[in-house]
Order: structure tokens, then sequence, then C-alpha cells
């Protein structure tokens, strides 16, 4: 009964740091998961041939549109451009920049056209080339728009890439929903932003660090297990109802032996 209560508490922290190493675990598998299923997508939809803009469809399961090559016709609006800020490309400070483009039927989706990169002071873009407002056939990938940041206002500037915060347009003709990254146009602007790359493929290292707490948890048992044990076998070796462990030699012991010997 005494060893119970002595050993109840550690038992106890060890199943609660169990606990915690499972709850850890199950969120880096989670958090896998969700990675999987992004580059799934993007595996499904980047290198799709591009179809005509299907909005209806679109804003139905946008889900399974998230990176799809569409055509839309209309016009830039360059009056009401912004930059995105805090869009850091290649380790270098940068910005995006997103125009209102208006479709034949009235529809405005927002473009992002590419990378700017930041100039002097930062806070502001090196430059920021706008196409002019003529007819042109776009290619877009379409992607979700970005949660508002509900930052301060910045004349000219978003902190992400939400549409309902583009200002002076109208509220029923913007598409709030999803906004398009610019894979062509035609006729070509005389500047363009740099495109943005292809995202990344990579895993990352959550199914590592999953299995890593696991491990974690189960060793903590083991160390437990140990313990309880190894105190058990001196209380007996003390009481003479045990040998004593013979204790392994060394290297350099056995060599000191073989030299005595000689």
């Amino acid at each position: 009964m005494n060893q119970i209560r002595r050993w109840a508490p550690w038992f106890a922290l060890v199943v609660l740091f169990s606990i915690a190493t499972s709850l850890l675990s199950w969120w880096q598998f989670t958090r896998r998961d969700e990675r999987v299923q992004r580059i799934e997508q993007v595996l499904a939809n980047y290198d799709q041939a591009p179809v005509e803009y299907p909005r209806d469809e679109v804003e139905l399961s946008l889900t399974s549109w998230e990176w799809r090559p569409v055509k839309i016709y209309g016009s830039y609006l360059p009056e009401s451009a912004v930059v995105v800020r805090n869009r850091p490309l290649s380790g270098q400070a940068g910005f995006l920049q997103v125009i209102p483009f208006e479709l034949a039927d009235g529809t405005i989706l927002a473009i992002e056209r590419g990378w700017i990169p930041a100039g002097s002071p930062i806070t502001t873009p090196s430059a920021n080339p706008l196409p002019d407002s003529a007819p042109r056939e776009l290619i877009v990938r379409l992607r979700a728009a970005e949660p508002s940041q509900q930052r301060g206002v910045v004349e000219g500037q978003l902190a992400s890439i939400a549409p309902a915060e583009l200002q002076g347009l109208s509220e029923e003709r913007l598409v709030t929903s999803h906004y398009g990254r610019l894979v062509s146009e035609d006729p070509e602007s005389g500047q363009v932003p740099a495109a943005m790359p292809k995202p990344s493929l990579d895993e990352g290292n959550h199914l590592s660090y999953a299995l890593q707490w696991v491990l974690f948890g189960l060793m903590a048992f083991a160390a437990f297990i140990w313990a309880v044990r190894n105190e058990r076998r001196l209380r007996l070796e003390e009481q003479g109802l045990l040998p004593p462990k013979t204790k392994r030699k060394n290297q350099a012991q056995l060599d000191a032996e073989i030299e005595d010997a000689g």
C-alpha cells in the first residue's frame, strides 16, 4: 500500500504527460492531413486546361475550384488598384499587386497580378506598373479570398487579399469569396509584376513531429515502469531475497585486469 501511495503521483504525472503528447501528436497529424489535402488540390487543378469562368459553380463549390485555370474577358479598373503588404519572396520584402477586373457581364473579380519588391522605405513598393483599361482576355487561377486582418487602413494598401475591402466598387457586382491569380493576359501590358511561383508540394515535418510526440509518451511510460521495477529489485536485494545485480565491466576495467594478470 505504501508503494502504491508513493508511486501514484508519479503515475498521474506520466498519464498527464502522455495525454499532452497525444494531443500534440493529433494536432500534428491534423496539420499534415490539411497540408496533404492542399497538395492534392494543387496536383489536381494547377495544370488543367483553362475553361470559361463559371462563377455560379465556383460560388457553390469553391474548394474544388481552388487553383483551377479559367478564362475571363473584360477590362482592368486600374484606378482601384491596391498592393497587399508584407509578402516576402525568396527572402526579399515585397508586395502583391491586386487590380479589380470588370467582366463583360459587369461582374468584378479581383486579380492578383504578381509580386513587386519593396522600395525605400520598405513600407512602399519600388514600383507599381499598372495596365490600361483596354479590353483583354485573361487566364487566371482561382484562389479563395483571404480573411480580413482588420488592421489599420493604409491608403492604396491591404493587409490581405480580401476583395471585400476594395473601395469604390459596387458591392452587388464585386466577387468577395474568391479572386484570380494572373497566368497570362492578351494583349499583354508593358510591364507586369513578377509571377508568383507554383505552391510548394512539400508536406513539411508534421508527420515526423507527430511520431516524435507518440514516442515521447511511450518513453514516459517505459521510464515509469523501469523506475518501479528497479526500486523493487533494490528492495529485494536489501532483504536478501534477490542476489545483487552484477555490474557489467567496461573495457577499461577489463584491460586493467589483463594487465594485472600479466
